[in-house]
């Protein structure tokens, strides 16, 4: 328990909530730091405020797994309006001209969703937050600017049609990071030689492995928060773990890269502790001649990439005690907003 006016610990971990309509992600991410008192909170990928479906908020420590986590696969169930061109690729957008019809067939459309399928460039919307010369895209074209942004290599690993009721198409997507659903709706119109298209409705179904099972619509509490919170070491379920001994593990939550098990996989690992925690990310791989001739071992190397437990905040770290700590704990500070 705290004491009278002592802020509570930080939590670290992911937690998937079904953001509703109408609600930006940074206004779901500000109401998650007021419900879990603490400001570390950040996201792996945002949703348009039309928007519903799964988002993965990352707490604490978490919120450094995000440069992997946001590549993950995502699948989306959409409605397009087929014919409708709009400025924001969505029926929130202004209208920029409109197809009177007639309409294909299914099968064509079905075709044209197979032509879209596959690796490719995608031209993403203007109105979105990437940048462009430091500026972000969408301030630049609501303030009456061209923005012009390059195509962007994408997959779409599935593109499956759910239901067609001119000018309503439905399908479920999967595709890989980076990929904009409202892009495809603009692509899908145009292949269908219909002028364009814009997304109607648009709700994620999964980031990577996470579904919306286990997903919340927004904690009511800190309680009800830390129910539902994952340990770190869940957000990435598809990478292998490793478990070194004691001195490895110090030497690796240095910052010091050593020596891979032999029976360790090349590429991204999560360290664990004896206690299962995540201790740290490393990538296993094999130097090159420059690595070796700078005093690296010519076999597989292991060398952090995070570290989420530093040595020299174990407790007793620079005791035998310390040394010879199973389980050690970071040394943690109260959160505060």
């Amino acid at each position: 328990m705290t004491g009278q006016g002592q802020a509570p610990p930080a939590i670290d971990g992911l937690l998937l909530v079904d953001k509703g309509g109408g609600l930006t992600s940074h206004d779901l991410v500000n109401q998650v730091r007021r419900i879990a008192g603490q400001k570390r909170v950040g996201h792996a990928g945002t949703l348009d405020p039309m928007a519903t479906g799964l988002m993965a908020i990352l707490l604490g420590s978490a919120t450094r797994l995000e440069p992997w986590l946001v590549k993950s696969r995502k699948s989306y169930l959409a409605t397009v309006r087929l014919g409708l061109s709009t400025d924001s690729l969505d029926v929130t957008g202004r209208t920029l001209s409109e197809w009177p019809g007639p309409w294909p067939g299914p099968s064509e459309a079905a075709m044209a969703l197979d032509t879209l399928e596959g690796p490719g460039l995608q031209v993403p919307p203007a109105i979105s937050a990437i940048k462009v010369a430091g500026r972000t895209a969408h301030r630049e074209a609501r303030a009456g600017r061209p923005v012009e942004l390059p195509p962007r290599a994408v997959t779409a690993f599935s593109l499956r049609l759910l239901d067609y009721r001119p000018p309503l198409l439905t399908l479920e997507a999967q595709v890989s990071s980076g990929y904009y659903v409202r892009s495809l709706a603009r692509d899908l119109g145009l292949a269908l030689g219909l002028g364009g298209g814009a997304l109607s409705a648009l709700r994620r179904l999964s980031i990577g492995d996470f579904g919306l099972d286990g997903a919340l619509t927004l904690p009511s509490s800190r309680e009800e928060l830390l129910a539902r919170v994952m340990p770190p070491r869940q957000a990435l379920g598809h990478l292998p773990e490793l478990e070194l001994p004691p001195e490895a593990l110090r030497r690796l939550c240095s910052g010091l890269g050593l020596p891979a098990p032999p029976q360790a996989p090349t590429g991204l690992h999560k360290i664990i502790a004896p206690c299962g925690r995540l201790a740290a990310l490393a990538e296993n791989f094999l130097p090159g001649d420059d690595d070796a001739s700078h005093g690296k071992p010519r076999g597989p190397f292991l060398r952090p990439l995070r570290v989420f437990m530093p040595a020299a905040s174990w407790p007793g770290a620079n005791t035998e005690q310390g040394r010879d700590q199973r389980c050690p704990s970071p040394q943690r500070k109260p959160s505060s907003l």
